[in-house]
């Protein structure tokens, strides 16, 4: 009962309102759980509106016949594209809406605490943050010049637990029938400075070292990217300067050591990967740009970088994470209102490694026969304040969860205002997993967390796309001493 009151107090304070109805007091309104006759989620934020009836309800089947009925409840970018995610086969369940996925009690707390602190520069960088949200959402008006970049350090600061860990498999894809061989690994994020878990004020784990978090991972196939390994830090220091870039190390088996590769460029997540239909599948391209903003498949400018001593050529193709991680001070962001859509918020059936053989139909990038759930997105508009002059993700739209802020859905856009990426979001809820491991130390503290359980980008530059897949990732950490193994460095060369 306590829990449940908590968040119902989450929910009130996170739109200010007590009622479905959107006012200029209320401007961003997010319904009740259960309310399956919404109203204020048609990219109308502050505007009254009459509750719409919904063509669907929960439980019902849409299969390809009747996908139509969805048109108004998708992004119009995604909708477009729709060949791509949808097929003749499919067996979409309508799942609840508005399920409440508020975050933890102590995360409530922590942005309760630090209301009204934290503060932007000329420049986007965000100073004086403690933990939780930096702003809060009632506080955040209609007419703040700023109300866009607030988000987006709001999205960049959603609560993610302590980070993800676990195993994925990225599939590249060219066309309908075009496929690379998949890569199998591990990857890990883990939170170090403003975890909401930790004591305040500092809310710091242990080894931080000045780290707002450190990435990395292992791939175990195909061959010839089996045991290279990688270790991602990004420093505090990004968050008030933007050129602030991150230290990055990398291992090849026939470099036999770890060596230290620029990381000019990198926005989101790093992970080297073969880019299907530029390199030979035998070459493996080190990257040292990092995923290309929340676009997707794009290369990252910079033209790669040589390595001394007769390396390799620097080059990235995609992540397979992209827009899960974002620098909110590369952007001049604006809102472009809330948007009622279904989305695979809390996937009901497996994806690898439970299950190897799923359908994601003929383009490899379906979603579809699964549980999809009515939510009140977020609308963003990202640009990049220097974008190179032929960035493909220029300038973005993106679709966040107005509740828990969890990216649903994207658009990138090129400096000609071409679309080059769209992708879809896939997650799932820590509380329908009842083997989830819970926080060292402290289990009986609250989870609640949507791990990113898959994702789906259609590359239109190229033609191409990609699929992840990781539906074991969770987002509670290991002890601080396995904590501070993972992050070493000296950890890349162990195994060999």
């Amino acid at each position: 009962m306590e829990r449940r009151i908590r968040a119902l107090a989450f929910v009130l304070a996170l739109v200010g309102l007590a009622s479905g109805a959107a006012s200029a007091a209320e401007p961003w309104p997010l319904p009740p759980p259960d309310a399956c006759t919404p109203s204020g989620g048609r990219l109308a934020p502050g505007r009254p509106e009459d509750a719409t009836p919904l063509p669907f309800q929960p439980g019902d089947v849409v299969g390809i016949d009747r996908v139509a009925v969805l048109a108004n409840f998708l992004p119009a970018f995604f909708w477009q594209e729709r060949e791509r995610f949808f097929f003749d086969g499919m067996r979409l369940e309508i799942g609840p809406c508005y399920r409440d996925y508020a975050p933890p009690g102590f995360y409530q707390d922590a942005t309760k605490a630090g209301e009204g602190k934290a503060r932007l520069d000329d420049e986007g960088g965000l100073h004086d943050y403690g933990a939780g949200l930096p702003f809060a959402p009632a506080r955040i008006a209609l007419d703040d010049p700023q109300a866009g970049l607030k988000w987006l350090w709001n999205v960049e600061h959603r609560y993610q637990g302590a980070g993800f860990r676990g195993r994925f498999r990225l599939v590249d894809l060219v066309g309908r029938t075009g496929r690379a061989e998949p890569f199998t690994g591990e990857m890990f994020k883990i939170l170090l400075t403003h975890r909401a878990d930790r004591p305040a004020p500092k809310y710091e784990a242990a080894n931080a070292r000045g780290n707002l978090w450190v990435a990395g991972g292992l791939f175990f196939t195909p061959f010839d990217a089996r045991e290279h390994a990688w270790r991602q830090y990004r420093h505090v220091e990004s968050m008030t300067s933007a050129r602030r870039t991150d230290d990055l190390h990398a291992y090849l088996p026939q470099w036999r050591r770890v060596r230290r590769i620029s990381a000019a460029n990198t926005e989101g997540l790093y992970m080297p990967s073969f880019s299907v239909g530029v390199v030979q599948s035998q070459q493996l391209p080190v990257a040292a740009g990092g995923a290309a903003g929340a676009g997707g498949a794009g290369a990252v400018a910079g033209g790669g970088a040589g390595m001394a001593g007769g390396g390799a050529t620097i080059q990235t193709k995609r992540s397979g994470f992209e827009g899960l991680e974002l620098r909110p001070n590369l952007y001049a962001v604006r809102v472009l209102g809330l948007h009622d859509v279904l989305a695979p918020i809390n996937l009901a059936n497996a994806v690898w490694p439970a299950n190897e053989d799923r359908d994601f139909g003929p383009w490899g990038l379906s979603f579809a026969s699964d549980r999809f759930e009515l939510r009140r997105a977020l609308v963003l508009e990202a640009t990049q304040r220097e974008a190179a002059e032929a960035s493909e993700t220029a300038r973005m739209t993106l679709y966040v969860d107005l509740q828990t802020l969890h990216p649903l859905y994207v658009a990138t856009f090129d400096t000609d205002g071409e679309m080059t990426n769209v992708g879809v979001y896939a997650s799932r809820w820590s509380e329908d997993r009842p083997d989830y491991p819970r926080w060292p130390n402290d289990p009986g503290r609250e989870v609640r967390v949507l791990d990113p359980a898959g994702a789906a980008f259609a590359n239109l530059a190229e033609s191409g796309s990609w699929r992840r897949e990781s539906w074991e990732l969770v987002s509670t950490p290991p002890s601080d001493d396995e904590v501070k193994r993972m992050i070493s460095t000296v950890q890349l060369t162990k195994r060999h």
